[in-house]
């Protein structure tokens, strides 16, 4: 069965995340990956839809000591630091003119989203996506990947999800979907090439 649709994440697929070198930039005595090991519970919550950015920074403010205008300047430059990877939005516009319908599965914070739809130009080019802070469910819990196919009745084998995390391609095999593991924009356009989804 031939794949119709492209189904990307985001973090470290379209846009850099580097959360640990944000943190090394903002907080240069803090221990990086201690640190996001200590904002993770709440992190976890916020990619959930559990809290919004202002009660995250409350909480943060109690449980680390930290003050709130520092933690509102850190969940600032996790935003501000998601630049596109190089030749990835290309690979977005490449595939738009090709006329493949384009979906996004992410675990990302509304208030993240929102700042894509001002700063980044790329969310316009998808057809429908599954974000974790809307429906409460993170990857790769199958429901994520249920609820993109469902809502937009897609057909799994017709599908194909790009991933940076290997979990995560595991997680939307399962469901029939085709995956693979993202490392750069070249390699993908050669897989979605070699998948004849790119016309050689």
């Amino acid at each position: 069965m031939k794949i119709k649709n492209v189904v990307f994440d985001i973090g470290n697929v379209l846009v850099r995340w580097s959360p640990h070198e944000v943190i090394s930039s903002i907080f240069p005595e803090q221990e990086p990956v201690k640190f996001f090991a200590q904002m993770h519970p709440v992190w976890i919550e916020l990619n959930l839809g559990k809290l919004t950015e202002e009660e995250a920074i409350l909480l943060y403010h109690a449980q680390l000591n930290i003050s709130k205008e520092k933690i509102a300047q850190l969940l600032f430059e996790f935003k501000n630091t998601q630049v596109p990877i190089p030749g990835s939005v290309e690979l977005l516009q490449k595939l738009h003119a090709l006329n493949i319908p384009l979906y996004s599965i992410t675990d990302n914070i509304k208030e993240i989203i929102d700042y894509y739809r001002t700063q980044r130009n790329f969310l316009h080019y998808f057809k429908g996506m599954a974000v974790s802070a809307d429906i409460g469910i993170l990857k790769p819990n199958a429901g994520i990947y249920r609820h993109l196919l469902e809502k937009y009745e897609l057909n799994p084998a017709e599908c194909v999800f790009i991933d940076d995390l290997e979990k995560n391609v595991n997680g939307a095999l399962s469901l029939g979907m085709h995956s693979f593991q993202f490392l750069d924009a070249q390699s993908c356009e050669i897989k979605l090439t070699e998948l004849d989804i790119i016309p050689k």
